[in-house]
């Protein structure tokens, strides 16, 4: 019982420490220095002033720089900002104590998103030492940090799929029980509205509880109708709660139910010359092939560094320390989890057991294998998405377009971590599990201190001094991009 209150303590105290810093950045960080902040903005403020949602042409909220609006696209975090600045209303109108009602939807995401993560790791690591680097690679990134203090549809995408793992997890461990499906379809239908980019969780949830049943019928589990019964649960569910959207994107958009081809069309119409589809800066229209975007330009070395974190609209960069320390992490992560699936797929079909079909047969788990596809599929399609997007569409090498793969990659990292910890373990034996521990709460104590230098060296400096933090500052293009 005194561990047990030990490690609530640290949680807590960790969680005051991260949520502190949301806060904080939340507070000093003017309107708009989040990308798009702006534009998120004025839909809430549009459903605050005429108390319904706006169309994605509306003339109050359009941006004629881009030509378009967020509107034609899922807006349920700005349906939750109008809410929250609606009672910040009742004791204050000040501009920016508005919008900073507004950001608290995105930390709240954020804590959410904390204790999920927290119970996941705890869930898929017997070690401690492996739950906690875990919990940091997912809270302690600074661009997920960054996510949970601005307004975006990002954050509670990313909320979202934790709770989509949890729940499916959970589902696997207690056959899918009637609260864990509800749970199951609430937490899917927070994704759908949420964030296109999100979507891959989609298949991810129809892969791991198709696996599960797959693994019972497999085993003689008559539980084909529970399958059925279970899984018209959840999709009735996602049905009713998304469904509205959908319809009314059909009636409005002449048979668009997504919305994105009226988007393009509205941006063809009212976007400024060189910001209009046809004439963006993009591989296609840049005459450039695919495999010279990814492997020949600068596309993914910058898909990484935003990814690990380019805070404000891609102008407050990390420093460098900061950016190889999270690529060895990946590194090791990523190597670690390699060598783990070679020598698993060693013992399952190497010379020892060539020959021996009926032991094969039994060491199948179609469960644990749709799991890792169901994950592989999530980490892999935000970043098909955010590569097809740069290239047919809109050149921008931004790694926040592949957060939805968050959870599901820092999973793998944290596991290929562990693989190369048990090998340290193993080898260096009395010695191993010590010298385990100790680089483990260091890796941790990098993790929290880079954010903290975030805080401390880069945000605060950089908007301790701006007196109107309601106003939106405009940057020339060489400030965004270093072009003249």
């Amino acid at each position: 019982m005194k561990k047990l209150t030990k490690d609530v303590y640290m949680e807590v105290l960790f969680f005051a420490f991260v949520l502190g810093i949301w806060l904080l950045w939340a507070f000093i960080l003017p309107l708009n220095e989040g990308p798009d902040e702006n534009m998120r903005l004025q839909i809430a403020q549009f459903i605050l002033k005429y108390g319904k949602l706006p169309t994605g042409d509306q003339k109050e909220i359009m941006d004629y720089t881009w030509g378009f609006t967020y509107a034609f696209r899922p807006i349920l975090p700005q349906m939750l900002e109008a809410l929250f600045m609606r009672i910040a209303m009742v004791f204050t109108r000040d501009a920016f104590a508005l919008l900073f009602s507004a950001r608290l939807v995105s930390v709240l995401s954020g804590a959410v998103f904390f204790w999920y993560v927290k119970a996941l790791g705890d869930m898929l690591f017997e070690r401690k030492s492996l739950r906690w680097v875990f919990l940091l690679l997912n809270v302690c990134l600074p661009q997920s940090s960054f996510l949970f203090t601005y307004l975006n549809c990002d954050s509670m995408a990313l909320t979202a799929s934790a709770m989509i793992l949890y729940y499916l997890l959970k589902g696997m461990r207690n056959g899918f029980s009637v609260p864990a499906c509800v749970w199951l379809g609430v937490s899917l239908s927070i994704c759908v509205l949420s964030y296109y980019n999100a979507y891959g969780f989609l298949i991810t949830a129809v892969l791991i509880f198709s696996g599960y049943y797959l693994e019972r019928i497999r085993k003689g589990d008559a539980c084909k109708g529970e399958f059925l019964r279970k899984g018209l649960l959840v999709s009735g569910i996602v049905l009713v709660l998304t469904g509205w959207w959908f319809v009314r994107n059909y009636m409005l958009y002449d048979g668009d139910f997504l919305g994105l081809r009226t988007q393009e069309e509205c941006a063809q119409r009212y976007a400024l010359d060189i910001f209009k589809p046809s004439g963006r800066r993009n591989g296609v229209n840049m005459g450039i092939s695919l495999a010279d975007m990814l492997f020949r330009s600068d596309w993914a070395l910058l898909v990484f560094k935003s990814f690990v974190g380019i805070l404000a609209p891609l102008t407050k960069a990390h420093r460098a320390w900061i950016f190889a320390g999270y690529g060895l992490l990946f590194l090791a992560g990523g190597t670690g989890i390699l060598r783990e699936c070679i020598q698993a797929l060693g013992r399952r079909y190497g010379r020892k057991n060539r020959g021996n079909a009926r032991n094969g047969r039994e060491a199948f788990d179609a469960s644990k294998l749709m799991f890792h596809a169901g994950l592989v599929t999530a980490v892999l399609l935000p970043n098909i998405m955010n590569i097809w997007y740069s290239y047919s569409n809109d050149y921008q090498p931004q790694g926040r377009y592949s957060m939805p793969m968050l959870v599901p990659f820092m999973y793998y990292v944290a596991r290929g971590i562990g693989y190369w910890g048990q090998r340290l373990a193993d080898g260096w034996r009395s010695m191993g599990r010590p010298a385990v521990k100790i680089s483990g709460c260091l890796v941790c104590l990098w993790m929290a201190a880079a954010l903290g230098y975030c805080t401390v060296r880069i945000m605060w400096p950089a908007y301790q001094n701006v007196e109107d933090k309601a106003e939106v500052r405009v940057y020339t293009l060489e400030e965004l991009f270093g072009e003249k």
